[in-house]
This record gives structure tokens, C-alpha cells and sequence, in this order.
């Protein structure tokens, strides 16, 4: 079942106390008349299997290509485009200026290219 939170959806579970009893993480968990609520986060399984991936090698060739594209981008941004800190207030109004910067950008490596 899963539920909406404040942020993200959740997946609610239930089970006997039997079953949970001697369980480290049994007081951590909200208990009912007889059952026990384990919440979990929704994103857990794609979570879980990147962690699985880490130090493998695909891991750190898309590592390194993420150094030279994304962290040099930001790192371009930042410096040249003021967005180490947003001028804009509200969620909608500061993706927007991070888009326009990103745009810029993008425009002047085209005419740099061309």
C-alpha cells in the first residue's frame, strides 16, 4: 500500500508482532492492536541496486565521464552565470533561471563551435 508523506510516497507494510519481535529495529516501528507498521521508502529498491554497483567498472567510467561533463558544468555555472547563490524566490522561478543560465551556456559553446 503505499501512502503519501510530506515529501514522497512511502510503502506501508504490516506484520504480526510475533514476527517482529526479536527484530533490532522493533522500536523504531509504529505498533498497532497485534501488528506492526514498517514504513519504507518507495525508492529503496533502485536505491539499494545502485549500491550494489558502486566500485564496479561501468560504475566509475560514468564516474569520471560525469566529472568532465556534469561537475564542469556546474562548476561554469557558478562562476560565470552567479548561480553559486539563486536571485529567484519559489521552486517554479529558480528552475527557471537555472534553465535560462544552462540555455546561455549551451549557446555560447554552439557559437563557439560554429
Amino acid at each position: 500500500m503505499y501512502k503519501k508523506s510530506t515529501q514522497n510516497y512511502y510503502r506501508l507494510y504490516s506484520r504480526s508482532k510475533k514476527e517482529c519481535k526479536n527484530c533490532p529495529d522493533f522500536s523504531a516501528c509504529a505498533t498497532d492492536l497485534g501488528t506492526v507498521r514498517i514504513n519504507a521508502s518507495a525508492y529503496y529498491p533502485s536505491f539499494y541496486r545502485n549500491g550494489k554497483k558502486v566500485g564496479t567498472s561501468d560504475y566509475l567510467r560514468v564516474m569520471r565521464l560525469r566529472k568532465i561533463w556534469a561537475e564542469g558544468t556546474f562548476a561554469v555555472l557558478k562562476r560565470e552565470h552567479k548561480l553559486n547563490k539563486i536571485q529567484k524566490r519559489g521552486l517554479q522561478k529558480a528552475t527557471e533561471e537555472c534553465l535560462l543560465s544552462a540555455t546561455a551556456l549551451n549557446l555560447k559553446r554552439l557559437v563557439k563551435t560554429v
